[in-house]
C-alpha cells in the first residue's frame, strides 16, 4: 500500500467525486481531507489499495481537468465528447504510463500542476482537434 496526497486549487468537487468513486471501487482508502493555506488549496490524503488501477482512473480525472482548463473545450460539451474519443487512443495509454512513473517517485500530486507541466501531449492533441475542426468549416474565410 502506498500513501498519496492530492491537492487542487479549483477542482475540489471533481476531486471529491473521484475519491468517492475510487473508494467505492476499492482502489483507495481516504485517510483525510480538508483545506489548507487559507482555504485556497483542498487536499486529500489517501492510501492506495490497488496500485495498478489508480493510474488509469486518475488519468481520466486529469484529462477532464485538462479539458476544463482549455478555453475552447471548457464551454462546449460537444467538443468534450470528441475529446473523450481521443482518450481511446495510444495517447491515453502513454499518459497512464507517465503517471505510473510519476506516482512511483512522488507522494504528492497537485492536479493543476500536473496538467500544466506533464500533460503537454494531450493538450497538443486537443489543440490539433480544434485546428482541424476550424479548417474543416473554413472558419474566418468568408466561404
Amino acid at each position: 500500500m502506498k500513501r498519496l496526497n492530492i491537492f487542487t486549487n479549483k477542482y475540489e468537487g471533481e476531486l471529491r467525486d473521484f475519491a468517492a468513486r475510487a473508494s467505492a471501487a476499492g482502489i483507495l482508502l481516504i485517510r483525510g481531507s480538508g483545506f489548507c493555506e487559507n482555504r485556497q488549496v483542498y487536499g486529500l490524503k489517501i492510501t492506495v489499495l490497488d496500485v495498478k488501477a489508480l493510474p488509469e482512473v486518475l488519468t481520466s480525472l486529469l484529462m477532464d481537468i485538462t479539458e476544463a482548463e482549455n478555453a475552447v473545450y471548457k464551454y462546449s460539451q460537444k467538443l468534450r465528447t470528441m475529446a473523450a474519443t481521443a482518450r481511446l487512443t495510444s495517447i491515453h495509454d502513454r499518459e497512464v504510463k507517465q503517471l505510473k512513473l510519476f506516482l512511483a517517485e512522488n507522494k504528492t500530486l497537485h492536479l493543476e500542476g500536473y496538467v500544466t507541466f506533464r500533460l503537454g501531449e494531450y493538450r497538443d492533441k486537443l489543440d490539433m482537434m480544434i485546428y482541424s475542426l476550424i479548417k474543416k468549416i473554413k472558419f474566418g474565410t468568408g466561404d
